[in-house]
């Protein structure tokens, strides 16, 4: 892969993942701490599931069959910048903020398969080369994290919502520079069932294939826990350190799980070939459930609570690399190059759409059932539910999802 490619495709994951995690994370503590919206943080997060329902398929359809797709994903992240600095503004109004979020999560969502889909095109060997690629929109967010995390008191103000717009306008202006990736089935007709993906979905015939999709779908409603509360958690659970005269705070101790994550996005494509994706996506699965189950018992451990609540941020290394990149790689091989950019946004529309807009009503139902006031929540049961669906959807997909050699990929 030339160096000029790799440097390209490396920057727009770098600025993608900065822009997202600058407010993704802290969004819940700053609708609790900053605006008092703490009835309706699980419903902000919700936003993210619908408009990855309606948006994303839609928008991978487009790029597969009429538009070149870094056009549309600069287009879609300069709307998104625009959108986190109207939120930023919106203080008083649980409507028109709710409103924002969801236009945010429209245009931003999408991006996500698009970026996947720009740079899967562009390489010659995927598995060995995308997730090294991939590493650097985690090495975005744990600059951002950090960044967040040595402010203090940041992470509950708008100043993330700032900075994750100034990071997409920068994007938006590179993301013309991003190697063209045409449309592949141009000369198809025009259908809505093409637009909505449902003509490529109608096809599919392999077993394997509904397993995973179900496992994704539902391995979402634990990972809801984590993006909605986890920040929030950390800060009530007082997870901040003091190291060289600098007070670093829960944002800050988050991106220890991205700093896992780096290491294990590089492993991937060894453990791929060693375990198979069977096995590395049962050992992401069975991580969500270690990692709340540490959440769960770290939080009122009379000593030693701090380690476990550490160690299961650092969990996320392979709860997530394990599962969703994981994930990416094998929906790659499932379709033909003409189907990849609806096959990547079919992808995001479960987890972070349906998964997500399940996951995120499920986690404020029971965030809400056990909040005694605004700074005291009942963590342990909070942590033990999502803890013991990942485990059961880990223990189905290991009794459903067979063993075989790479899926003949599935035409456009």
């Amino acid at each position: 892969m030339p160096l000029s490619l790799r440097v390209r495709l490396s920057v727009m994951m770098f600025l993608q993942y900065f822009m997202f995690g600058a407010w993704l994370v802290t969004l819940g503590t700053y609708m609790s701490k900053g605006l008092h919206f703490d009835d309706i943080i699980g419903t902000a997060y919700g936003m993210q599931g619908i408009a990855a329902v309606f948006a994303t398929i839609a928008v991978g359809a487009l790029a597969d069959r009429y538009f070149r797709a870094e056009k549309i994903f600069a287009i879609l992240i300069a709307c998104s910048a625009a959108s986190l600095f109207g939120l930023s503004m919106i203080e008083h109004s649980r409507p028109l903020f709710l409103a924002v979020v969801l236009m945010n999560f429209i245009f931003f969502i999408p991006t996500i398969p698009l970026a996947n889909a720009i740079a899967l095109n562009a390489l010659s060997d995927p598995a060995r080369q995308y997730p090294t690629i991939r590493v650097l929109g985690t090495v975005g967010w744990i600059a951002v994290g950090l960044l967040i995390g040595i402010l203090p008191g940041s992470a509950a103000t708008a100043l993330p919502l700032q900075l994750g717009g100034g990071a997409g306008l920068l994007l938006a202006l590179y993301a013309f520079s991003l190697p063209r990736t045409p449309p592949k089935a141009r000369h198809e007709p025009f259908k809505i069932s093409t637009i909505l993906g449902l003509d490529l979905l109608a096809r599919i015939r392999n077993r394997n294939f509904w397993v995973f999709a179900g496992s994704v779908l539902l391995i979402m409603i634990p990972l809801s826990f984590y993006y909605a509360y986890c920040n929030n958690f950390l800060i009530e659970a007082g997870a901040s350190i003091d190291a060289f005269g600098i007070h670093i705070e829960p944002a800050a101790i988050q991106t220890l799980g991205q700093g896992a994550e780096f290491v294990f996005m590089l492993l991937l494509p060894l453990l791929l070939i060693r375990f198979g994706i069977r096995g590395v996506l049962l050992m992401g699965m069975l991580a969500w459930t270690l990692r709340y189950a540490l959440f769960a018992f770290g939080f009122d451990a009379a000593a030693g609570g701090k380690a476990l609540l550490i160690a299961g941020v650092l969990l996320h290394g392979v709860s997530y690399d394990f599962f969703f990149v994981a994930s990416q790689l094998y929906i790659d091989k499932c379709f033909d190059a003409a189907a990849r950019s609806r096959a990547q946004a079919f992808l995001v529309t479960l987890n972070m759409g349906l998964g997500v807009l399940l996951g995120a009503n499920l986690a404020n139902v029971i965030y809400t059932a056990n909040t005694v006031s605004a700074s005291i929540h009942h963590w342990r049961v909070i942590w033990l539910i999502p803890a013991g669906i990942a485990f059961v959807v880990a223990l189905l997909f290991g009794l459903l999802f067979r063993v075989e050699a790479d899926p003949v990929p599935f035409p456009a």
